[in-house]
């Protein structure tokens, strides 16, 4: 082999990764986040949930754990563990195996939450525009909200939670824990404008609210974004200095406890890197060739 060329291919293949290592390089892998099987265990006091997320770097479902004890939100396994576990060459990607993993976690649990009206339970929600970020060209990135919510016109829970454009809707949805003084209060709308943006779903539990109306409107959540039904609210922001008239909040201390879930990040996709390394190799090796056949 032609030893102009062969320095030449190297030379070219090492200055492309280099590149590629770079954020503003490789772009961002973009996808929907939904939250699904919202679901409580009496005998651990827990309510678990999946997280879907179909970006960032390609995680399969990964269950989640919320005691409400200790009010804390955990990975049953992250995904890094179920990776290795499940889904790399050295156990042969074993799904079948990962899914018996979810079916296992999920056996003789008490039931699966079901969602009620939050308006027949006096609870309202006010969204207010807390930040707009953009980036040095002036692209807008993702809009800082935070819900306040009430019930019976008093305050209950403060939620901060990133979405998209400061006028996009956004669907808060509550669950039940039947025997608690709790409720789930699911956030969906879109997470950030990262490629036009998507869907992003987050759980958080409040305690210390009271049921008026036990009806069920939703039985089952499901890997899909949540529409507006009769029980759940669709908001729309303020700015951060505006006022609802037809919200009076009597900030009376109350013993309301929140628990927030992280709303998701997107992330570079190393399948996709691995991929752009390959074809950066054959393009560098073909154009290596054709230079060292020029000068040899």
């Amino acid at each position: 082999m032609n030893k102009k060329y062969t320095l030449l291919s190297i030379f070219i293949l090492v200055v492309f990764s280099l590149l590629i290592s770079s954020e503003k390089v490789l772009a961002t892998v973009g996808g929907p986040s939904y939250i699904s099987q919202i679901s409580y265990k009496a005998s651990d006091n827990s309510v678990y949930y999946l997280e879907n997320d179909e970006g960032g770097k390609g995680c399969p479902p990964i269950i989640h754990s919320i005691n409400l004890a200790e009010i804390k939100d955990v990975e049953v396994k992250t995904c890094d563990e179920v990776i290795q576990q499940y889904f790399s060459s050295a156990v042969s990607y074993n799904e079948d195996k990962y899914r018996q993993f979810i079916d296992d976690t999920y056996k003789n649990f008490s039931y699966p939450l079901t969602s009620v009206s939050l308006k027949k339970n006096n609870i309202d929600v006010h969204v207010e525009v807390l930040s707009e970020n953009e980036n040095k060209d002036g692209e807008k990135l993702w809009t800082e909200f935070r819900a306040t919510l009430t019930q019976d016109n008093k305050e209950i829970a403060k939620l901060d939670f990133r979405g998209c454009d400061k006028d996009q809707p956004n669907i808060f949805e509550g669950y039940r824990l039947p025997d608690t003084d709790a409720i789930a209060i699911l956030i969906s709308g879109k997470g950030d404008c990262m490629e036009g943006g998507y869907i992003k779903e987050n759980l958080s539990i409040i305690k210390g609210i009271k049921y008026y109306d036990t009806n069920i409107v939703r039985s089952i959540k499901e890997k899909s974004a949540i529409e507006p039904n009769e029980g759940n609210i669709v908001v729309y922001a303020t700015s951060k200095d505006s006022v609802n008239d037809n919200i009076k909040i009597n900030n009376t201390p109350t013993t309301t406890t929140v628990l927030q879930t992280n709303t998701p990040f997107p992330q570079t996709n190393p399948i996709t890197k691995i991929v752009l390394m390959i074809s950066i190799f054959i393009v560098g090796t073909a154009f290596g060739y054709v230079i060292g056949k020029k000068f040899s």
